[in-house]
């Protein structure tokens, strides 16, 4: 199997959507977009460098061009910012790899710790006592405030703590930036989701394009790469086997866990 197709076009639908967000607001958080950022269209910003190899690898990995979007047909490269590839050792859906949660989560923190644009959250613990994690990404302004938005989105959620008044309210709306909150593999079965999540986390944090740069700048996306962690890992467990033996019964120890 050359194409892990639904990483990609995971990846295009996601970011495709978040400007919908944007248009349902009556009014943009804080200033009003420049023209430039409210009417881009997607596409990368010719002054960035890209990330060549990765880039390579994702036509080389393609098996068909109308699979790929202006989204996600190049990588942009940002200096001390690493991509996936440094925790899988390849792209986010090459084929043969499936990383278990611990990695998907270790990429994620790693994000964190390498640019002011990510931060991640620890959400519980699975019932095997695997970590939950999710990540916020916005602009530096947006993540400087992120406590004060939860305050006013608390506030907008419960409307009697504002005494159910309506100025109060769309001054809140005005200055409030949305969470468009994303989850994978909420079945262990969905296999793609937890990379591309991870290839969206990093896009959405260093790529300037203007189109990017709109969702980051009045978005917070809040990402939650996999759901059912546990699973999760059985799943990876079970492919991992069946690469390797092929032609041999699964045991039943990999099913319900070791």
């Amino acid at each position: 199997m050359k194409l892990r197709i639904g990483t990609r076009l995971v990846w295009a639908f996601l970011v495709a959507s978040l400007p919908t967000v944007l248009l349902a607001q009556a009014k943009p958080a804080g200033k009003p977009a420049p023209v430039d950022l409210a009417m881009a269209k997607p596409g990368r910003d010719p002054n960035q460098p890209l990330d060549e190899e990765y880039t390579k690898k994702i036509k080389e990995y393609t098996t068909e061009t109308f699979f790929l979007s202006p989204l996600v047909d190049y990588m942009p490269a940002a200096k001390g910012v690493p991509t996936p590839t440094a925790i899988l050792g390849d792209i986010a859906g090459a084929p043969g790899k499936l990383p278990y949660t611990k990695e998907v989560n270790d990429y994620m923190q790693l994000l964190a710790k390498s640019t002011p644009r990510a931060k991640v959250y620890t959400i519980g613990k699975s019932e095997e006592g695997r970590d939950m994690i999710a990540i916020a990404v916005a602009s530096e302004a947006l993540m400087a405030k992120l406590d004060a938005n939860k305050a006013d989105l608390a506030k907008l959620a419960d409307p009697r703590t504002i005494q159910m008044n309506d100025a109060v309210a769309d001054e809140i709306a005005r200055r409030a930036a949305p969470v468009y909150y994303i989850t994978g593999t909420i079945h262990s079965t969905e296999a793609g989701a937890p990379t591309a999540l991870m290839e969206l986390a990093y896009r959405l944090a260093v790529d300037e394009s203007p189109y990017i740069r709109n969702i980051r700048e009045h978005v917070i996306t809040l990402i939650t790469p996999v759901v059912e962690v546990d699973g999760r890992d059985r799943v990876v467990d079970l492919y991992n086997y069946r690469k390797k033996n092929p032609d041999k019964t699964v045991p039943g120890a990999l099913y319900w866990g070791k």
